[in-house]
């Protein structure tokens, strides 16, 4: 199985659901250090932020990084419909990023 983020996500990059509707854009991506065992339990997940609503003034989205299906030059896929967004928790800032 290949690697769906196997090239570089960055600001400014268009977000799509796995429809292809626009849901936003990159805001950032938090990433971790890798812990000295990475079989630990525990360890944050990358999140992936993402900006929404006109000009980027809307709600953020807080998508982990295991949820990109695709990344493209300009864009990013998601795997999940955009309707099964708040059941998923996306609109919710993890703790770990407060």
């Amino acid at each position: 199985m290949t690697n769906p983020v196997s090239r570089p996500i960055v600001s400014g990059m268009d977000v799509c659901d796995v429809g292809g509707d626009k849901v936003g854009s990159v805001a950032v991506v938090h990433r971790f250090d890798p812990l000295p065992d990475p079989a630990a339990a525990g360890a944050p997940e990358e999140i992936l932020e993402v900006k929404t609503g006109l000009l980027g003034l809307g709600k953020h989205l807080y998508v982990p990084l295991s949820a990109v299906q695709e990344v493209l030059t300009e864009s990013v896929f998601l795997a999940r419909p955009k309707e099964e967004f708040e059941s998923l928790g996306y609109y919710e800032k993890p703790a770990h990023l407060s």
